[in-house]
């Protein structure tokens, strides 16, 4: 049980990190597009099309951390990083 737990922890590691690397390169990238502060008021949920176009360039980051895990031989952290790429290409499709 030990060892599932462990490789799912991984996964989750990978996946939320990225996810964190993604908002905040998309925040960044939102803030240089529009001028207007991104977390004021979840101003960025509200101007969809601004923000997947954000948060779609804010994900190329991740595969620099695709790669870091890569490095380091965290395989299931890696498979997190690609999973978070998949939600945030449901975020872009159904938003």
């Amino acid at each position: 049980m030990g060892i599932v737990m462990d490789r799912f922890l991984k996964f989750l590691l990978g996946t939320f990190c990225a996810l964190a690397v993604s908002f905040v390169c998309g925040c960044v990238l939102f803030y240089l597009f529009t001028k207007m502060n991104p977390l004021d008021g979840g101003l960025i949920f509200k101007m969809t099309d601004v923000s997947t176009k954000a948060f779609s360039l804010g994900s190329i980051p991740n595969i620099g951390l695709f790669y870091l895990f890569l490095n380091r031989e965290n395989y299931f952290s890696a498979r997190g990083v690609i999973f978070s790429f998949i939600l945030i290409a449901f975020y872009i499709i159904f938003s």
